[in-house]
């Protein structure tokens, strides 16, 4: 109403002024447009050009739009402008020539009398407005009266009996109730002067006290039935209002004055408030666990991530940076492997891309225990974890490097999923795996390579996987018979009994009398419950029975063992590498000075206490030790053999960007030993691709593009199948057979390791003697290493 036109402006300038001056009304006098001429010489010029569009042009076209009033939903309050009755708005044409006739100057032209009721209509449809009750506006349901309005004549009693007429004009004229009761104070009848309302004379106040006979609010549609006009009402005294000053009011007792009822209580802020938190709790429960909350928080929909804490774990999987497990202090190899994986999972992808989408692209699933260990400061307690997932990482390398003409390579997406301490929550995983198999996907899971741990829980998550139809390849486990909880199960480790045999030939080679052993089963488990340890121990009694001097018990910290120093006969550790490094221990407080045993030998587990740096440093050093290895061809040394199976992995680990170090480079040192979980989750993991690549061979014709629905988990395991019945599959820890119906390796190599300086890092183990040196066909091989 403000609003002066430019007198220099043409006419047809007119609509854009407008425009311009109500966006800057609405968007508030003292909140400027956003300004980037600063950036002007930072920002790229597509990037300004794209800018200067959505800052100028864009603004007064979806302005156009709004007052239009053609939008639904858009504009309610410009259609509102051009419906009313008051100025013929339909001769304006639209609402910014409504507004031209309004302004300073033209608004001369117009009716005054239709200037004010359209002014007193624009009022009054406010209040109706703020008044309306929804139920999306729980401001609305608290107004439970109208306001109350005094006004008093004072010096200009006519503008006051001017107001009063057209609020009553207009409602009579539109037919539309007038929200509010408008109280004229005349003046008193003894010329005495008119009471001042306090600052609450707007109070809500119950329009049903007053006495409808005398006022009423009346809708236009009744006044045509009555043919009655509503007098204004002249309330004397019965119910007051508001109180003369503090003294009338401590004489006015509170039950005659007028107040408005108390709100619906479902419109109490209270209730309100608990309402939204009724909604918003199952909102941020869902919300919580689909980000992880509070222990796996993740970036949401930066990759597939599916994730829960239980118990302080982070249970689940992922295949992107958004989530990686465990970023613990001393785990940063472990950090970095995962790191590496996921950015192989987006160059497969562009490969696959690349190459026409010819390539076959499939997504295997690691299942390891990647948190939930007690640790010391910095130490690296997942190095075998790291380990297992560096020798996925090198095969997926190899699928990555291929040249894009290679088209029948296949491309792996490798999926992490972490099943908790000693594999505890692996049915959780398996489950959340198996709803990830579900899912359509162009690089479809055609299995798990896992798990880790021969436990119980790992039995479980054997059957679980067998139930939903999905094959697991496990590198390291080695329980008799573990493969019996699973049609389509295959292990690249030999079982217990092959380790049994290697230590039942060495101890005759070497004339041994007697064995000891002592077993642990690792922090919060039993016997029950560990079934590597639990077979283990079953195969030495049956393996060295009748011995003469045959003893076995379960070890644990505080436990004598003076009886072992100088022991003659073989002292063996049969249980789990946790304890190990304590076990150690209570041998140097019994026998650091009157003589060590002469032969301690220790299973395969020790093979992760090995691995960990931090806790070779505090073992004796000066203590001779034997070890059972699974891996012994996986080291630089044989690795150098002529075999093109061989030579892809060796120039895999020696990449400088793939592992961190690399190995098998340079000069002595510990870069030259590979790790022995590497080489066996290698294999694992290549035996999953070799399949794919076989299969992939005879169910489509080259150039078709690759469907993920070609090809499913059943399909794969029975590739493998196939493959063994013709002799076989390669692999760098040894050849794999195995037996029909079986899921345990025939004759797979074995070897014995010596370290004469635990604490010596820099020193390569030595091999000392190995069964089924070249995983030899037919029955098993045993011979000294010694001499080599």
């Amino acid at each position: 109403m403000n609003t002066r036109l430019p007198p220099g402006a043409r006419t047809d300038e007119y609509p854009a002024v407008l425009a311009a001056d109500l966006r800057a009304a609405r968007r508030g006098a003292d909140r400027p447009a956003a300004d980037l001429t600063g950036l002007g010489g930072t920002l790229d010029p597509v990037l300004q050009f794209l800018w200067n569009v959505l800052t100028v042009a864009v603004p007064p076209a979806l302005f156009r739009v709004v007052a239009g009033g053609r939008v639904p939903g858009l504009g309610r309050t410009y259609r509102w402008f051009m419906r009313q009755p008051y100025l013929r708005p339909q001769l304006s044409g639209n609402f910014l020539g409504l507004a031209e006739r309004l302004t300073v100057g033209h608004r001369a032209d117009e009716p005054s009398e239709q200037v004010a009721k359209l002014l007193v209509h624009a009022f009054l449809e406010d209040l109706r407005r703020s008044f309306r009750r929804r139920p999306w506006r729980p401001g609305g349901w608290r107004h439970t009266a109208y306001p109350v309005v005094q006004i008093r004549s004072g010096e200009s009693p006519a503008a006051s009996r001017t107001l009063l007429r057209l609020v009553e004009q207009v409602r009579d004229e539109t037919g539309r109730l007038v929200p509010v009761l408008l109280v004229h104070v005349a003046g008193r009848p003894d010329g005495g002067p008119v009471p001042s309302a306090p600052a609450d004379a707007l109070r809500m106040t119950d329009l049903h006290a007053i006495d409808r006979n005398q006022w009423a609010p009346v809708s236009y549609r009744s006044r045509l039935a009555r043919r009655t006009s509503a007098p204004t009402a002249r309330v004397r005294g019965r119910r007051r209002l508001w109180a003369d000053g503090e003294a009338d009011a401590e004489r006015v007792p509170a039950s005659a004055v007028v107040t408005a009822p108390a709100p619906p209580w479902f419109s109490r802020p209270v209730v309100i408030v608990a309402a939204c938190l009724l909604l918003l709790v199952p909102a941020a429960v869902w919300s919580g666990r689909y980000l992880g909350i509070p222990g796996c928080l993740h970036r949401p929909f930066a990759a597939d991530v599916v994730v829960r804490d239980v118990g302080g774990e982070c249970i689940g999987f992922s295949d992107g940076a958004a989530l990686t497990f465990n970023n613990q202090p001393g785990q940063e190899n472990l950090h970095y492997i995962q790191e590496r994986i996921f950015a192989q999972n987006r160059d497969a992808q562009k490969a696959w891309e690349e190459s026409g989408r010819r390539r076959p692209y499939v997504t295997v699933v690691y299942l390891g225990t990647l948190t939930g260990r007690a640790t010391q400061a910095g130490e690296e307690a997942y190095a075998a974890e790291r380990e297992g997932l560096e020798g996925m990482a090198a095969a997926q390398y190899i699928g990555v490097q291929a040249t894009v003409n290679t088209s029948s390579v296949p491309l792996l997406r490798i999926v992490i999923a972490n099943a908790g301490f000693q594999m505890k929550h692996a049915d959780l995983a398996v489950d959340m795996i198996a709803g990830l198999a579900r899912q359509p996907s162009d690089a479809p899971v055609i299995g798990v390579v896992g798990p880790v741990e021969s436990r119980r829980a790992s039995a479980v998550a054997l059957r679980h996987l067998n139930r939903v139809g999905l094959p697991a390849i496990a590198p390291a486990l080695s329980a008799d018979h573990i493969d019996s909880n699973s049609n389509l199960y295959f292990q690249i480790s030999p079982p217990n009994r092959d380790q049994v045999h290697l230590l039942s030939a060495y101890a005759r080679r070497k004339g041994w009398k007697g064995l000891h052993i002592y077993v642990t089963f690792g922090e919060k488990s039993s016997r029950k419950d560990d079934l590597y340890v639990a077979t283990l121990l079953d195969d030495l009694k049956k393996e060295f029975k009748g011995t003469s001097d045959l003893t076995s018990s379960e070890w644990h910290p505080g436990r004598s063992m003076q009886h072992e120093c100088d022991y003659r006969g073989m002292l063996f550790f049969a249980g789990r590498w946790s304890e190990y490094g304590d076990f150690l221990a209570g041998l140097r407080q019994a026998c650091q000075n009157s003589g060590w045993p002469r032969h301690l030998v220790a299973d395969d587990s020790v093979n992760r206490y090995m691995a960990n740096k931090t806790l070779r440093k505090t073992a004796p050093d000066n203590l001779t030790m034997l070890y059972v290895s699974k891996s012994g061809l996986a080291t630089c040394a044989s690795l150098r053999r002529p075999d093109p199976d061989v030579g892809q992995f060796l120039a895999a680990v020696q990449s400088p960007d793939l592992l961190s170090p690399p190995r098998c480079v340079g000069g002595p040192g510990p870069q030259q030993w590979i790790g022995e979980q590497v080489g066996l989750a290698y294999d694992a993991t290549m035996l999953f691709s070799q399949a794919v690549e076989q299969l992939a061979g005879r169910i489509r014709v080259w150039p078709q593009q690759w469907d993920g629905r070609m090809i499913d988990p059943a399909a794969v395991h029975t590739e493998i199948l196939r493959g063994n019945a013709k002799g076989g599959w390669p692999g760098v820890t040894g050849h794999l057979a195995y037996d029909m119906g079986s899921g345990e390796p025939q004759n797979k190599p074995l070897s014995l390791l010596r370290v004469d300086d635990i604490t010596d890092m820099d020193k390569l183990p030595t091999e000392v003697f190995v069964c089924n040196p070249k995983g030899a066909q037919g029955a098993a091989v045993c011979s000294s290493s010694e001499q080599r």
